[in-house]
């Protein structure tokens, strides 16, 4: 299978007049941070960006290049610590490229001390910002994603009683559309200042 080949931050080609003036306006960053995830996917199969979270929103991680390098839908963790969460995905994505075939509703006991589930991720929460990284690098495509889904201490998982309080909005829904999900500030995500 061809790999992406990494991007060497020069977009100026002679065929293309415009091409230097856009390259003139990019953030070199940002371009920097998009060879970084290409280079990732090259070298381990998948990259893992995350996002800290701040005093608004929590934080979140997701794979990128899963789905190009193993036919396996892509990852993502919310509402755990960005480090956690990139480590779930590790352990899973390693598991997938040596053949594991996880899918929906698989219950996981063995990856980190909470237990886990997975989810397919609705359609309607690709148009928000949260996987900005996998739109840029893809493109037009949206491959598939599966939410894994941690539980409490007492092995509950969000929507089962007595979840415990203290973790409540932490994770999204992600397998309801965005519409029908609590509000909070998953659903808010890009009307937030």
């Amino acid at each position: 299978m061809n790999l992406p080949k990494r991007l060497s931050g020069r977009r100026h080609d002679p065929d293309c007049p415009g091409c230097a003036k856009e390259a003139a306006g990019a953030d070199p960053d940002h371009l920097a941070y998009m060879n970084w995830v290409t280079g990732k996917i090259g070298e381990h199969g998948w990259a893992v960006p995350g996002v800290s979270g701040d005093g608004t929103m929590p934080p979140w991680a997701y794979s990128v290049g899963m789905w190009l390098t193993c036919q396996s839908p892509e990852l993502i963790v919310c509402g755990a610590p960005v480090r956690n969460a990139g480590g779930i995905i590790n352990a899973l994505g390693a598991r997938i490229a040596d053949g594991a075939d996880l899918g929906p509703d698989d219950v996981l006991d063995d990856i980190c001390p909470a237990r886990l589930t997975l989810r397919p991720v609705d359609l309607t929460w690709r148009t928000t910002s949260m996987f900005a990284v996998s739109d840029e690098f893809y493109g037009f495509v949206r491959p598939p994603y599966l939410q894994v889904l941690w539980a409490d201490k007492d092995g509950r998982f969000p929507w089962e009683p007595g979840f415990q309080a203290c973790f409540d909005g932490l994770q999204p829904l992600l397998w309801l559309p965005r519409d029908d999900n609590p509000p909070s500030p998953w659903t808010r995500q890009g009307q937030l200042a």
